[in-house]
């Protein structure tokens, strides 16, 4: 028996083309949706990636946060603690002036004078006190004129007192007084 073949060549062909034509598209499908899940992998990857980077970013921006905050609080502290020295320098410095007013008037005041009261105002010193003349109290004024802390004596008033009988001059003086 011979046997004849009944389907032409062409379409044996046509569905071989259709065949490969199918396979090939599965195949390119099948490639795409791999490469689809793989950039859909890569792309969740860094998605944590850099969800972990902005939590470590946020934690140190905690962290720095206390940080200015404790800088903030040891600033107001250092400038509180800058105004006590200040206070306890200006106290000293005015501890210290009074205690060289003293001295130098107590070296400076002649035998027949007393001085009854002293009164610092800034640089100003107000000296009042009893002499028993005027050439008394120009000898005070001269004597204080030659300390290098007095600048500038005036005297204010003179005035006549009597005390047990006795005739004095009560004064008021005013010396610009400044420790350099």
């Amino acid at each position: 028996m011979i046997e004849i073949n009944l389907l032409p060549v062409s379409e044996i062909r046509e569905k071989e083309k259709k065949r490969f034509k199918v396979s090939v598209s599965l195949l390119l499908t099948s490639l795409v949706i791999v490469v689809c899940v793989y950039l859909k992998w890569t792309a969740n990857q860094k998605e944590r990636n850099l969800d972990e980077n902005i939590g470590k970013i946020n934690e140190e921006i905690k962290r720095l946060d206390l940080l200015i905050k404790e800088v903030a609080q040891l600033k107001n502290e250092k400038e509180a603690l800058e105004k006590r020295l200040k206070v306890a320098e200006t106290l000293e410095k005015g501890r210290l002036e009074a205690a060289v007013i003293m001295m130098d008037l107590s070296k400076r005041v002649p035998e027949k004078l007393w001085l009854e009261g002293l009164e610092k105002r800034g640089e100003l010193v107000k000296c009042s006190g009893i002499a028993l003349d005027e050439e008394t109290i120009a000898d005070f004024m001269t004597a204080l004129k030659g300390s290098s802390y007095i600048k500038k004596v005036e005297l204010e008033s003179v005035t006549k007192q009597s005390i047990g009988g006795v005739n004095l001059k009560k004064f008021v003086l005013t010396c610009e007084f400044r420790m350099d």
